[in-house]
């Protein structure tokens, strides 16, 4: 990973992960979800090991092929995930992997709990001097680390602003296009004496395009 894509526009320290999932489910068909986390998981060290009070911006990746078909497995590419915050802590473990909580800020992602599973290599990919680990987890071999993968990525790819984000098409049209009215049922005609008159819209299928024409042959 070269030094252009080790921090954002906003200082925080970029970590490469694959989205793997969810927790946090209804309890039953009457009941409201309760908070929900997402799930990511990374084997690419990042530019600098990260603890609690770290800020990072999480672009997710994929495999390059899907979309270039290139033949390359170390290849990804990565897209805004729209996940930037600070590690608030450690919510666990999964094998040889730390499991650390941030708390998102984007304002259009509605899921403000993400949960990031990283190996645990101290002063590689976290600095962890403080915290205990449990009996029986220990730390990652260095097979488990990624460190010969490339990840393509522009600048569109640090689009979320965190507590200032706003969907792309705001940007273009302003606020003010909220409040715009939207005809749906009524089109307009020009021609006609005093300006535009409304007419009905009707829809018609390609069956009755396709009757109308055996009728006509």
């Amino acid at each position: 990973m070269n030094t252009e894509t080790a921090h954002g526009p906003d200082e925080a320290v970029v970590v490469f992960a694959r989205w793997v999932g969810q927790n946090g489910k209804k309890t039953n068909a009457t009941t409201e979800a309760g908070p929900r986390a997402h799930i990511y998981s990374s084997s690419i060290p990042p530019a600098e090991p990260i603890r609690p009070g770290t800020r990072v911006r999480i672009l997710a990746t994929s495999p390059a092929w899907y979309t270039t078909y290139v033949g390359d497995n170390e290849m990804y590419d990565a897209y805004d995930a729209h996940v930037v915050g600070e590690v608030t802590g450690v919510a666990g473990w999964k094998g040889r992997k730390i499991v650390l909580q941030i708390a998102n800020e984007c304002a259009i992602n509605p899921i403000k709990t993400v949960r990031l599973r990283i190996p645990f290599a101290p002063n590689v990919t976290v600095d962890m001097q403080d915290v205990h680990v449990p009996l029986g987890h220990h730390e990652a071999h260095e097979t488990d680390l990624n460190t010969t993968s490339v990840v393509r990525t522009s600048s569109g790819d640090f689009q979320c602003g965190a507590r200032t984000c706003c969907p792309p098409w705001r940007k273009l049209v302003g606020e003010n296009f909220l409040q715009e009215p939207m005809l749906e049922d009524v089109g307009d005609r020009t021609g006609a004496d005093g300006g535009h008159a409304k007419m009905q819209v009707r829809l018609t299928s390609w069956h009755e395009i396709a009757m109308t024409k055996s009728r006509t042959d």
